[in-house]
């Protein structure tokens, strides 16, 4: 029996800042100050980091898939998890007009021999996405080999990558 997908996980504005771990196929929204840092790790994934520089809200999308097709919707595809997050971003007080977003990830995995690999897809699907709905990307770093470790400070509306081995 398999559990039904997590329900975004929204911060109490009331507790303390603290880092949040975004494991693949899930993400995060919060009020920037109640935050802390959001991270993660990715490869051929795509991490998606979305703020309101003026609501000061913020959150994290790390999917493995551009799209469901098919399949049920679950934050694993791009397509669902970056809806959801905007969703709730919204929910928090977010202005459309104001998101700024940070795109990351994509890699090739080894077996890619050409153009148009999972890690290309899944950029493509964040960029499409990001940009019918009018949020600028002010930071990206995409493509490659190997992984990339992400901490982004929704405070800062900036995050640090740390390349991994292969990278």
């Amino acid at each position: 029996m398999y559990a039904a997908a997590a329900p975004l996980r929204t911060a109490s504005a009331a507790l303390p800042a603290q880092s949040a771990y975004v494991h693949p196929g899930r993400q995060v929204a919060a009020p920037s100050d109640a935050a802390g840092d959001f991270t993660t790790v990715v490869g051929s994934g795509a991490v998606v980091c979305v703020w309101d520089p003026v609501a000061n809200v913020a959150g994290m999308a790390h999917f493995l898939l551009p799209e469901k097709g098919n399949a049920p919707a679950a934050p694993r595809f791009g397509d669902v998890g970056m809806q959801q997050l905007l969703d709730e971003l919204k929910r928090l007080g977010a202005n459309p007009i104001r998101l700024r977003a940070a795109v990351f990830g994509g890699s090739a995995p080894p077996i890619a021999s050409e153009s148009g690999h999972l890690g290309e897809r899944n950029v493509t699907a964040a960029n499409h996405f990001l940009a019918t709905h009018g949020i600028l990307i002010v930071q990206r770093d995409v493509g490659g080999v190997g992984g990339r470790k992400v901490i982004f400070s929704p405070s800062a509306g900036m995050a640090e990558v740390v390349r991994l081995s292969g990278a």
